[in-house]
């Protein structure tokens, strides 16, 4: 009888192993479909960022290149190069440079950002290699970095501005903001006067209460959101540091 049960449990035991290695490998091809899609999703926010970012900010893009972008990011390939003073530019931090450079004269800034955030994404997710069977392809401490990298990038698009004082993009701003930041660099003393003379609000288009333009912020979080997680599926979810910490950990600023 007790013999019997031994060789029951070793029979169970032999078989256990590889059901659970099996178990294991469906878990980490399933990641890596989702990681996938995660990718698709972030690229897709872009796509409707850069189109909403061009409408907003219309000089501050090439109209010629435009379709050629969106098509890349819609393809999922990595061929297109933009150059900046005879330079061809090809790493995701040399875009990201110079999109947030504080220079007031950046042609094509929305360019410069949207293909690096592209470029970052697409390198990240290790694109160029084909689809990766198991999460264990993809690097933890990558996906961390990717984290930090566009949470840096939120806070640089909302804050940046250029050596004359003028945000580098217009995104969450009411006209009427954009209007008292133009006066306030002119050397203007703010009043409630100076306010009501605006002409967003002069002409009663908007009103001082409104709330501010929170669809760049949703679109770029929503990317965010994929990101965090794919570092989940592949490791552990990043931990929330302060911006500070952030900008440590990236090289673009």
């Amino acid at each position: 009888m007790i013999r019997g049960i031994v060789i029951a449990l070793i029979v169970f035991a032999g078989c256990s192993s590889p059901n659970q290695e099996s178990v294991s490998e469906v878990l980490q091809t399933k990641g890596a479909t989702a990681l996938h899609y995660d990718f698709k999703k972030s690229v897709e926010n872009l796509i409707a960022y850069k189109e909403k970012l061009d409408l907003r900010n219309p000089s501050n893009y090439s109209k010629s290149s435009q379709e050629t972008i969106l098509k890349e990011m819609r393809n999922r390939t990595n061929a297109i190069r933009l150059s900046y003073n005879g330079v061809t530019l090809h790493t995701y931090d040399d875009y990201l440079r110079i999109a947030f450079d504080k220079s007031a004269t950046i042609p094509e800034r929305n360019d410069f950002l949207i293909l690096g955030m592209y470029k970052l994404l697409w390198e990240s997710y290790r694109i160029g290699d084909g689809h990766q069977i198991t999460t264990l392809s993809y690097d933890e401490e990558r996906f961390k970095k990717l984290y930090y990298y566009l949470e840096v990038i939120k806070w640089k698009i909302k804050t940046g501005k250029d050596e004359k004082g003028r945000y580098l993009f217009l995104t969450w701003q009411n006209n009427w903001q954009i209007e008292l930041q133009n006066r306030l660099n002119a050397g203007q003393i703010p009043s409630w006067q100076m306010l009501e003379s605006l002409p967003s609000i002069q002409s009663r288009k908007e009103s001082l209460f409104d709330a501010s333009n929170a669809n760049f912020e949703v679109l770029l979080s929503q990317i965010v959101f994929h990101v965090k997680n794919s570092a989940r599926l592949v490791g552990k979810e990043p931990v929330d540091i302060g911006i500070d910490a952030m900008i440590s950990l990236v090289f673009f600023l």
